[in-house]
């Protein structure tokens, strides 16, 4: 995955490096590839590896996790409408039984309808 920008070549690389290691700052505002340890002491260099099939593999990852997530709310969305129904029911007759609703005056006249 090339991108150009201000006539520059930027390329999407993932970067493998040593546990306890880090890049080196580059002069550029960047950075390079040399690997320092915690003391800043020069250990090595980190190697460069194609970003295109990792972002393939995150991308096929996430439409398999997706379709998964999607299928698992799709079986049990029925369950969840037969409980939630029954639960809000049972607050309805519930609230019905302790307060009766009584409609203030300003409703109980005659009311408007659309012509």
């Amino acid at each position: 995955m090339n991108i150009r920008w201000g006539g520059s070549v930027w390329e999407l690389m993932l970067v493998k490096r040593v546990v306890g290691t880090a890049l080196s700052n580059s002069a550029s505002g960047g950075y390079s590839t040399l690997l320092r340890d915690g003391a800043r002491n020069l250990v090595g260099h980190a190697d460069l590896l194609n970003g295109k099939r990792a972002v393939a593999g995150l991308v096929a990852v996430s439409a398999v996790a997706g379709g998964a997530l999607t299928a698992a709310t799709m079986k049990a969305t029925p369950h969840l409408k037969t409980k939630f129904r029954s639960a809000t029911q049972d607050t309805a007759e519930g609230a019905a039984e302790a307060d009766p609703v009584e409609e203030p005056e300003t409703l109980q006249g005659p009311r408007l309808r659309a012509v």
